[in-house]
C-alpha cells in the first residue's frame, strides 16, 4: 500500500500535468474531477482502515505458522460488563489486551485496577473517544493522549506505549501526535462488530471464519452479552489448538514505558 506522502507527491505531479498540458490544449475537466476523486478514495480508505498503514504503520497482526492470536478489548472500563469478560477470561486462563478511555476511568479505578492485577494489558485510546477527535490537530491530539495515559498511570503506575486510534481513524495530524509520544500504535485483522450485529450466533461465526494464526482479534468490553461470544471464540480456539498470548508478546513490543 502506497503511503500517504507518496500519494500527495503523485497526485501533485499529475495535477501539474493536466494544468500544463490543458494551457496547450483543450482537456475534458473530468479529468481533473475524476482525479480528484480518485485521490480523495485513496484518503479515505487510508485514513478509515488502520492496517492499510496509510499514515502510520499499524500491528494488525504477525505472519507467523504458530497457532498464536492476540484478544484486545475497546472503550472500557465499563462496570459490570468489563468484569463479566474478565470472568470468562479467568475461566480460560486468558489474557487480553484492554485498550481504555481516559474519561471513563474516574469512579472506575478498582475496576482498571483489577484488569491490571489479573495479567492483563491497559492501553491507550484516547481520553475523550470524541466523534470529532478526528478534527483536532496533532497538539490537541498529543494532549487528548497524555490525558488518557496519565489517568491510567495513577491507578496502575505504568505509562502505556499502546495505542489504539478512536474509531480505527488515521490521520496525519495523528500521524505525528502518536510518534511524539513514542506510541506503538495496534490496529486487527479481524474485527467482530459487536457494536452493530446483534445476533450473538452470526457474530461468533464471524469472528471464528476469520482467525488465522497472528490474528489480532477485535472486541469491545462495553457491550451486552459481548462475554457469550467471547466463550464461543475461546472454545473454538481451544478446540483447534490455538494459543492466546499476550499482546506485547505476538507483536514484541513493550506495552509499558
Amino acid at each position: 500500500m502506497l503511503k500517504h506522502r507518496t500519494i500527495l507527491f503523485l497526485f501533485a505531479l499529475l495535477w501539474a500535468a493536466l494544468l500544463g498540458v490543458s494551457l496547450i490544449y483543450a482537456i475534458n475537466w473530468l479529468w481533473f474531477l475524476g482525479s480528484v476523486i480518485l485521490f480523495l478514495s485513496i484518503e479515505f480508505y487510508g485514513a478509515y482502515f488502520v492496517n492499510s498503514g496509510f499514515h502510520i504503520a499499524a500491528f494488525s497482526s504477525v505472519i507467523t505458522n504458530a497457532k498464536t492470536v492476540s484478544l484486545t478489548f475497546d472503550d472500557g472500563p465499563m462496570p459490570e460488563r468489563t468484569e463479566k469478560v474478565l470472568n470468562v477470561l479467568n475461566k480460560f486462563n486468558a489474557k487480553a489486551a484492554f485498550f481504555c478511555i481516559g474519561n471513563r476511568i474516574k469512579g472506575n479505578e478498582k475496576l482498571l485496577n483489577k484488569i491490571y492485577e489479573e495479567g492483563h494489558l491497559i492501553g491507550n485510546h484516547s481520553y475523550s473517544h470524541s466523534n470529532f477527535f478526528d478534527l483536532m490537530n496533532s497538539r490537541q491530539m498529543a494532549d487528548d493522549l497524555k490525558s488518557c495515559n496519565e489517568e491510567i498511570e495513577k491507578v496502575i503506575g505504568r505509562a502505556p506505549l499502546f495505542f489504539r486510534p478512536p474509531f480505527g481513524v488515521t490521520t496525519p495530524y495523528l500521524a505525528k501526535a502518536s510518534r511524539k509520544l513514542n506510541f506503538d500504535v495496534i490496529g486487527w485483522n479481524v474485527r467482530s462488530l459487536d457494536t452493530s450485529i446483534t445476533n450473538r450466533q452470526e457474530l461468533s461465526e464471524r469472528v471464528i471464519k476469520r482467525i488465522k494464526p497472528g490474528s489480532i482479534i477485535l472486541f469491545h468490553d462495553t457491550v451486552e452479552g459481548v462475554e457469550i461470544v467471547l466463550e464461543d471464540v475461546l472454545n473454538y480456539l481451544k478446540q483447534n489448538d490455538y494459543k492466546v498470548v499476550e499482546l506485547d508478546k505476538l507483536i514484541q513490543r513493550n506495552a509499558y514505558a
